[in-house]
């Protein structure tokens, strides 16, 4: 049941967190990381907890998998943005 909570918290503490440090992309790049990103790691978390509170044992598992899809998704976006910046 922890890990549970801590996949979905986590990446909303990771994006909190990372949150002042986006500071160092440039302006356009800054913009799409703290949109997009916050997109994915709010609205990926509430669906998460939407299946795991309301959809039963099924959902708890669906809720898992989603998370794990939501952590790799923002992971590769936050690798992209850096490498874009890093490039350009």
């Amino acid at each position: 049941m922890i890990i549970g909570l801590l996949m979905l918290i986590m990446p909303t503490a990771i994006y909190l967190a990372t949150y002042p440090l986006s500071h160092r992309l440039k302006p356009r790049l800054r913009q799409l990381y703290r949109i997009v990103g916050g997109i994915i790691v709010f609205a990926g978390s509430a669906s998460s907890f939407y299946f795991a509170f309301y959809t039963g044992d099924q959902g708890g598992i669906a809720a898992f998998y989603f998370q794990i899809v939501v952590i790799l998704a923002y992971v590769l976006f936050s690798v992209v943005l850096v490498t874009a910046n890093w490039l350009v």
